[in-house]
């Protein structure tokens, strides 16, 4: 039993085509991934009563009652679009599984559809010509008021005061390469070299043009219910054994008195807390990585190791690397898989604890960390096996 009031599972996951480029309709992504996770858990359209997602809104991702209409389900007792603030897609998950655990709703649905046209990821767009109070002092340095620039400066801390090397975030980039070469749905297989990571084409300097996800057109979904009803269901139950949201003391991407974690150690704290496990109990960890910044401050935040420690314990990438004792992001992440703006990782761990993932699967997985988005918007969970 977990500290949730009901046991909560993911039972079902689905992936639509996962594109470089091209135009594709936000629509038919979206339901072609609903419709192979809700088939993947062995149900029917209308055995779902909640819808869920997460958007930046904008165009980006169809609303639950658009995505309700698609499948034809009669009536859904749950139902949110969460935009903008949250873990990432990750934020659709963790509120289903509270609806579920509450009573409110039985089986839910929940999905992150995201192109490269709306604009958040690879692509340039306008904004407005007149702004006024922080915006119009923030705005001139990029999306979200300087995002890019203040992860290049993160790095550059990183280093300073932790010591380490720029290196350790090339083993992030490296490995994701490794591990997208197993995955037929990956953007980027091609290998990578340190060589080519320390070599590759400077953003905001320290960070460069590898340090980021790459950007697709795809949409992810996953099927969640109560443990007890997962059981008779088509696949293998993973259970939800603890999940944690965490803002820190400031909850503000820029300006914030923890400028290397924001919320992620308070979220790593609660996480374990409320978890029947430890970290020596999980087998792989599946860890938001927009930045390469971003997965190395998870790992330490979530006690894989101490703050300040990954340059020795990533053991030069062999660690989380394809045969390594913590294999990370075995979808090859978002900067190789591609950018699925955070529920892939749920999905991904679901389908390692499960043993459906071919020549990445990691041998005997019973239990996986999943992390998603940074800062003031930092959500984990603990995932097992039944």
């Amino acid at each position: 039993m977990s500290f949730l009031a009901r046991d909560v599972a993911v039972v079902g996951v689905g992936y639509s085509q996962v594109a470089r480029a091209g135009d594709h309709d936000i629509h038919q992504l979206t339901l072609d991934a609903s419709r192979r996770a809700i088939r993947d858990a062995g149900l029917e359209p209308n055995d779902v009563d909640a819808i869920i997602n997460y958007q930046f809104g904008g165009g980006d991702a169809p609303t639950c009652a658009t995505t309700q209409r698609l499948l034809g389900i009669e009536n859904v007792a749950v139902y949110n679009d969460i935009m903008g603030s949250g873990p990432s897609g990750l934020a659709a998950a963790l509120d289903a599984t509270m609806a579920i655990a509450s009573g409110a709703c039985e089986t839910a649905l929940v999905y992150r559809c995201i192109t490269r046209a709306a604009g958040y990821a690879g692509a340039v767009r306008e904004t407005p010509t007149a702004l006024g109070g922080p915006a119009e002092l923030t705005i001139p340095y990029g999306f979200g008021g300087g995002l890019i620039q203040t992860m290049g400066m993160r790095k550059r801390r990183r280093v300073a005061v932790l010591g380490g090397s720029y290196e350790d975030y090339g083993h992030i980039a490296v490995t994701a390469r490794k591990w997208a070469a197993l995955n037929e749905r990956a953007a980027l297989r091609s290998p990578l070299t340190m060589d080519d990571y320390m070599n590759s084409r400077p953003i905001a300097e320290p960070l460069v043009v590898l340090d980021c996800d790459y950007p697709v057109n795809g949409c992810c979904a996953a099927v969640l219910t109560t443990a007890e009803r997962a059981r008779d269901l088509a696949q293998a139950p993973v259970v939800i054994d603890s999940m944690a949201y965490s803002t820190g003391r400031y909850s503000d991407w820029l300006y914030n008195d923890d400028f290397l974690y924001g919320g992620m150690i308070a979220c790593g704290k609660l996480l374990w807390e409320r978890s029947s496990l430890r970290p020596d109990d999980v087998d792989t960890a599946q860890l938001y990585d927009g930045f390469t910044h971003i997965a190395i401050s998870w790992i330490e935040a979530l006690g894989l190791c101490g703050i300040g420690e990954f340059h020795d314990w990533v053991d030069d990438g062999r660690r989380i690397a394809p045969g390594g004792s913590m294999p990370l992001n075995t979808s090859g992440g978002q900067l190789a898989e591609g950018r699925l703006h955070g529920l892939a990782f749920l999905c991904e761990a679901a389908l390692q604890l499960q043993g459906r993932c071919g020549a990445r699967q990691v041998p005997d997985a019973r239990a996986a960390l999943v992390a998603n988005a940074a800062g003031p918007q930092s959500g984990a969970m603990v995932l097992r096996t039944a």
